[in-house]
């Protein structure tokens, strides 16, 4: 039996962007309602991560802010594995931003991307692009310092979240 893809899209479209997250995310599967997870990095150090799962969470990112703690970042997950640009435009911490595959394995890390400055000009902002299906946002340094390299796998886990 041939399955209608557009059947398909439409009947995950209408279950809520959170359902279409959850089939398409890859290797895992993001619980209902979960707003953060913990990663595990190559060497046992965790991180804390905001998930970011809709297009306008993604478009803010981690803009506006003025500190993140060394065990925090953020989680982009994207419905599809393609090139991923990110632009640097009103963050205001040092980032290391790593590209990762469908199955968390890091495929390129930028190290310590600068910071957006105010006043400057947008072309002068910094930008960094790679294939993704996730990229995560960490403090600059932290990368390196916790094995985040080509070919580095990643574990992910989901802290049980309070029902409203």
């Amino acid at each position: 039996m041939k399955i209608n893809k557009i059947l398909v899209l439409s009947l995950l479209l209408s279950a809520g962007l959170a359902a279409f997250v959850q089939v398409l995310a890859g290797a895992f599967e993001i619980p209902k309602g979960a707003v953060d997870a913990v990663l595990r990095l190559p060497d046992g150090f965790s991180v804390k991560v905001e998930l970011a799962l809709t297009p306008e969470a993604q478009e803010k990112g981690l803009m506006f802010r003025n500190e993140l703690a060394g065990d925090r970042g953020m989680l982009f997950v994207f419905t599809e594995g393609s090139e991923k640009n990110f632009w640097m435009k009103n963050t205001f911490v040092e980032l290391d931003i790593i590209f990762l595959d469908k199955e968390l394995k890091v495929v390129k890390a930028f190290h310590r991307v600068a910071p957006s400055k105010p006043g400057q000009s947008d072309f002068d902002v910094a930008r960094v692009g790679a294939p993704a299906f996730y990229v995560l946002e960490i403090s600059g340094g932290a990368a390196r310092k916790h094995g985040l390299k080509p070919g580095a796998s990643l574990k992910i886990s989901f802290p049980p979240h309070k029902k409203k």
